[in-house]
């Protein structure tokens, strides 16, 4: 059930979540309508009001973003992700690597535990890794701001960076095929809601996002459904995904892991860094397109890397299968990557936790 108050908040800042999307969209750039949002609902958060968005408009926005990316699947596409399978597998691997080797590092510069450290670097959810992070020892808390700090820092740079360098690209969200007629965006958004439900009860990492794309996607490679998302539905999809990054930004939270902040920031700067290498290296060695193989590398969440190759008009199905399968692979081996290779080394908390 939705706290009261906090439904009232979400509901005095909803215009103002929307003026900002719009005034960061009216400049022409990518995410304008994320971006524009997150940073009032942050600004919000930091002034210390409590913000939660409701599940069931949360949900709603993912399964838009993931029936957006389930349009575009034909034979012709999956067949072609599929022979991606090989860097997928290389890319999520990186991933995990990267937290393990630099979390020691910021273990003993943050002043934290290493269990801490290296759940906070993984390039998984925020949820998944501060629930598994807990379980072996990990703060929580820090876990979960590091988390959204990783998050926002590759949304609020990565998408900047790609125009400025690529900037061959549009940014106005578009494309040659037809909008989606009326009576098939409403059996999309069905199919993607059923879709969200099902990876959920089978705890799918992004379940409602990650769900949607495939059941959406098993139906459009059909050939029964096509087109693209009405730009007024990814908009609004873009609001809901930017107030819920924006919300995690608490002041009480994030006042009191002070070193952690400080020393967690450069240590994703690097990992971020290292993967957009990684990816351009890559691309060059097989003559494939530098953004998109950045973004299916990038350690930013599955929603807002889907949205940004959208933005930049990458390869929006190679971007999400790249996204899901590191997902699954995290989830999958973060703990046993932990107890087998980096418990025993493990550097206990400081006293000043992380102050």
């Amino acid at each position: 059930m939705v706290d009261r108050r906090q439904l009232r908040t979400l509901l005095i800042l909803l215009p103002a979540a929307i003026a900002g999307g719009w005034l960061w969209s009216s400049f022409k750039l990518p995410l304008g309508w994320l971006m524009g949002s997150a940073l009032v609902t942050g600004i919000f958060a930091m002034s210390g009001v409590s913000i939660r968005m409701p599940k069931l408009p949360h949900r709603a926005g993912l399964v838009i973003v993931g029936a957006s990316v389930g349009l575009t699947f034909t034979p012709e596409i999956a067949e072609h992700v599929a022979g991606w399978l090989p860097l997928m597998v290389v890319g999520g691997a990186l991933g995990i690597v990267a937290a393990a080797l630099v979390a020691p590092l910021l273990a003993t510069a943050g002043g934290m535990s290493t269990a801490t450290a290296y759940f906070s670097l993984l390039p998984g959810g925020v949820i998944e890794m501060a629930r598994i992070g807990e379980s072996h020892g990990g703060d929580r808390t820090t876990i979960a701001a590091l988390h959204a700090i990783r998050v926002a820092l590759v949304v609020g740079l990565l998408p900047l960076v790609l125009f400025a360098l690529f900037p061959s690209y549009p940014v106005a969200d578009g494309g040659q095929a037809a909008q989606v007629p009326l009576p098939e965006l409403a059996a999309t958004l069905a199919i993607g809601a059923l879709g969200g439900w099902l990876g959920a009860r089978w705890k799918l990492p992004a379940a409602w996002l990650l769900g949607a794309v495939l059941a959406v996607g098993a139906v459009a490679a059909s050939g029964l459904l096509g087109g693209r998302m009405p730009p007024v539905f990814l908009a609004a999809a873009q609001v809901i995904v930017g107030i819920a990054l924006g919300e995690r930004f608490e002041r009480k939270s994030l006042a009191s892991i002070p070193r952690a902040i400080a020393t967690g920031v450069p240590a994703l700067l690097a990992i971020m860094l290292f993967m957009g290498l990684a990816a351009a290296a890559a691309a060059t060695w097989l003559a494939a397109d530098i953004p998109t193989l950045v973004l299916a590398f990038s350690i930013g969440g599955m929603a807002e890397m889907v949205l940004t190759a959208k933005a930049l008009h990458q390869d929006v199905a190679l971007v999400a299968a790249f996204q899901a399968l590191r997902a699954v692979m995290v989830n999958a081996v973060a703990g046993g990557v932990w107890s087998r290779f980096l418990a025993r080394r493990a550097q206990p908390a400081s006293s000043g936790g992380g102050d």
